[in-house]
């Protein structure tokens, strides 16, 4: 409708380039082409302009690629001269080359034709509305940029324009691969710049792992952190005490984030109508933001979750007066707690666990709650695909890759997310011919996990030096921990169950005690008092 605005903003380019690369990776593996990757390692990577209209723009050339390829490869490829008119500037070059069906000298000028579609009746499989080659060409008309297209009927197909962007700074990109990693290493010098003890925030999210690693992440801000496992049961918390800042994760099974948000909303009552929601999401895809934003939502941020920017945004959305600055140094320098046999799991990549988790210590527990519910998640996902119950099977799979991501196995929640889309658009011959190798390769790691701490623990029963809790003392403790459970207070409970590892636990008292743990794990406080009653 003509109604697009550019909105120039400083961006980082090595997080663009990352946001298009998980977009069109998995795109191309469910059709097994090669995705090759061409960065100049010397780009500038600290740029102004429109990011999201630039994302839009690359997303539509390369999902046109993989559309129209049927097999071969994809060449994306991003490199840079200076410009010639302003020496802070300089011209970004983007060029994507296709093997595909390729196109006819003759139908060029119609690819930019609005509603036009080249040889209609040979891709008549192929969705589209022939709108998107046109927007495309008009964002970049906007921004002063135009397309070009070079193309072979039968051999394939390049399409590549160049765009003036102000340096902002003149790092250069490096290694792609190595730009990645460079992030992971600064958000594991992450130093939390300030407490708030008085603000409370509300999590909702069906991963029990994600509400873990929001706690960990937070744990030093001292923040007031109450969870729920459900939309509905966030619902139900939301009309009985007012939060500061709620988390809401998208992707739920039965009632997602969006549809609790709205029915949040739309409740008049409700003692939450006017707090600052922020979305969780697992798919980091062009556009989002506009999106959430669209649907009401205050801000968005993307799993796993940068704790640099779960910070940036509880100090924009909480209260001023709540907010008290810290200067502990909280730096790295922390004792080696990571086994060796941890180390030696080849899926897990032990840095980005570290990272995703706040800590060495988090990552441990962290671990330890994988080793626990993997077998859960399996069964879960073998019983959906049995039924073929495809959508919550998807739903599960959606989950699994962020706990993957989590636990740092990246290869594995890279294999999710293919799956999840295989799911999404109901490709059940590769959800079914995949679903195996990604279950076998989760129940592996599980496996791997229980028996190393399987034999810390055995290790540790050894030790005879700590004394046995009285049974007076572990009944109070556990009148404490149903109290915290009513008021789902998973941080009393955690400093509770601190106090009580001090301790031996009586054999009497062993399988009521492993109960509870796990279903803090779970963070399920309704059982935690079924338990206790």
């Amino acid at each position: 409708a003509g109604k697009m605005d550019i909105f120039n903003v400083n961006y980082d380019l090595s997080s663009v380039l990352n946001d298009l690369v998980n977009i069109i990776r998995s795109r191309a593996d469910d059709k097994g082409l090669v995705l090759i990757l061409d960065f100049d390692k010397n780009i500038p990577k600290f740029l102004n302009g429109d990011e999201i209209r630039i994302k839009q723009i690359i997303t539509n050339i390369l999902t046109n690629a993989v559309k129209y390829t049927e097999k071969g490869s994809i060449i994306f490829s991003v490199t840079y001269k200076k410009s010639d008119i302003n020496d802070d500037s300089i011209m970004l070059e983007v060029a994507v080359k296709d093997t595909g069906i390729g196109i006819k000298s003759k139908d060029i000028k119609k690819l930019f034709i609005e509603f036009e579609r080249i040889e209609e009746k040979k891709n008549r499989s192929i969705e589209g509305t022939g709108l998107g080659l046109s927007i495309t060409k008009k964002l970049l008309e906007m921004m002063n940029s135009s397309l070009y297209v070079d193309s072979a009927y039968g051999v394939g197909s390049k399409f590549y324009f160049s765009l003036e962007q102000k340096v902002v700074k003149w790092d250069i990109l490096g290694d792609y691969e190595a730009s990645y990693r460079e992030s992971i290493a600064r958000n594991n010098n992450y130093e939390e710049k300030f407490t708030a003890p008085d603000a409370k925030i509300l999590v909702v999210d069906d991963n029990p792992l994600n509400l873990m690693v929001i706690k960990n992440l937070l744990k030093q801000t001292l923040v007031k952190i109450e969870t729920a496992g459900s939309g509905d049961e966030g619902i139900k918390l939301t009309r009985g005490k007012k939060y500061d800042i709620i988390l809401m994760d998208h992707m739920m099974p039965e009632k997602d984030g969006i549809e609790t948000f709205h029915e949040m909303r739309e409740q008049k009552d409700n003692m939450n109508i006017n707090t600052p929601v922020i979305c969780l999401t697992a798919n980091a895809v062009s556009g989002a933001r506009d999106r959430y934003i669209a649907e009401g939502f205050d801000d968005y941020i993307t799993k796993p979750i940068d704790s640099l920017k779960l910070e940036d945004l509880l100090l924009k959305y909480l209260p001023e007066n709540k907010i008290k600055s810290d200067n502990t140094n909280t730096s790295d320098n922390y004792e080696e707690i990571i086994p060796q046999s941890i180390k030696d799991i080849e899926e897990l990549d032990i840095k980005l666990g570290i990272n995703n988790n706040g800590s060495e210590e988090a990552y441990v527990e962290m671990l330890k709650v994988y080793a626990n519910m993997a077998d859960r998640y399996i069964e879960e996902i073998k019983g959906y695909m049995v039924s073929d119950d495809i959508k919550n099977a998807t739903i599960k799979i959606h989950a699994l890759k962020s706990t993957a991501r989590i636990i740092g196995a990246y290869d594995i929640g890279e294999l999710a997310q293919k799956l999840e889309h295989a799911g999404q658009e109901n490709d059940i011959e590769t959800l079914k011919s995949e679903i195996g190798g990604l279950l076998e390769r989760c129940s592996n790691i599980g496996k791997q996990l229980t028996e190393i701490f399987k034999e810390e623990n055995d290790n540790e029963a050894d030790n005879n030096s700590r004394p046995i809790i009285s049974e007076e003392r572990i009944n109070e403790e556990y009148e404490r921990i149903k109290e915290f459970s009513w008021d789902c207070d998973s941080a009393g409970i955690e400093e509770i169950l601190e106090e009580i590892v001090k301790y031996r636990i009586p054999e009497s008292e062993k399988m009521k005690y492993n109960d509870i743990l796990l279903a803090f794990d779970d963070f399920d406080f309704g059982e935690i008092v079924d338990i206790l009653s």
